[in-house]
C-alpha cells in the first residue's frame, strides 16, 4: 500500500490514530506526485471551510501552494473560526501582519472556549500591539473556562518576556497568580506592573 492509500485511509478511519491528527509522518513516505494529490484532497475541504486538521494538512502536503490559497480563503471569510486560526498561524510563521493578528484577535472573542483558547496560544508574541494586549487584557478579565484563561495569561506574559524559562520561578509565580486571581484589583496591579516591562 503506497504513501497516498494510507493518507486517504486515515479520514475512513475513527480510531486513536484519528485522535491524533494528521502530521508529518503522513507525508513523509510520499513522492511529489502523492503530495500533489493529498493537497487537490485537501484543498476541496479547505475551500468548503475546513477545519484546523484540513488547513494544517494542506501546509504539510505543499506550503508554497498552501499559503495563496490560505491567505485568499481568510479574506475572503470563507473558514470556520478553526481553520482560520490554522491558517492564521501557518502564515504567521512565514510573514505576520496586521490582517493575520486581527484574524487571532477576532477569534479571541469567539463562542466557542476551543478556539479562543487556540487563538491566545497561536498569535505571535513577538510583537505586543495595543490591540493584542486589550484583547489578552480582556480575556484574563472575563474568561470563566480555563484553557482560555491559562493561554492568555502565559501569551500576555510572554509578550512581556515573562515566560518559565526567561525569569527565576518565583517572579513567573507571582504574575501568573496575580493574573489567576478571582480578584479583579489583584489582576489590575499586574497589568500595571507589565507596563513597567
Amino acid at each position: 500500500m503506497n504513501a497516498y492509500q494510507n493518507f486517504l485511509d486515515f479520514f475512513s478511519t475513527n480510531h486513536r490514530g484519528r485522535l491524533d491528527g494528521l502530521n508529518e509522518l503522513h507525508f513523509a513516505a510520499m513522492t511529489a506526485q502523492d503530495r500533489a494529490l493529498a493537497f487537490d484532497y485537501l484543498v476541496k475541504f479547505v475551500e468548503e471551510g475546513g477545519s484546523r486538521e484540513t488547513v494544517n494538512g494542506l501546509f504539510l502536503a505543499d506550503a508554497g501552494r498552501a499559503a495563496p490559497v490560505a491567505r485568499e480563503l481568510l479574506g475572503a471569510r470563507k473558514l470556520r473560526e478553526d481553520a482560520e486560526i490554522a491558517a492564521a498561524w501557518q502564515l504567521q510563521r512565514v510573514q505576520a501582519n496586521a490582517d493575520l493578528l486581527a484574524v487571532f484577535i477576532r477569534c479571541m472573542a469567539s463562542g466557542d472556549k476551543y478556539n479562543r483558547a487556540n487563538a491566545a496560544f497561536y498569535v505571535a508574541a513577538d510583537v505586543l500591539t495595543a490591540e493584542l494586549d486589550a484583547a489578552l487584557k480582556t480575556m484574563i478579565r472575563t474568561e470563566t473556562e480555563t484553557l482560555p484563561l491559562v493561554n492568555a495569561i502565559n501569551k500576555l506574559l510572554e509578550c512581556h518576556g515573562i515566560t518559565r524559562e526567561a525569569v527565576d520561578k518565583a517572579r513567573f509565580s507571582r504574575f501568573y497568580r496575580g493574573l489567576r486571581s478571582k480578584e479583579l484589583h489583584e489582576k489590575e496591579a499586574i497589568f500595571e506592573a507589565l507596563k513597567t516591562m
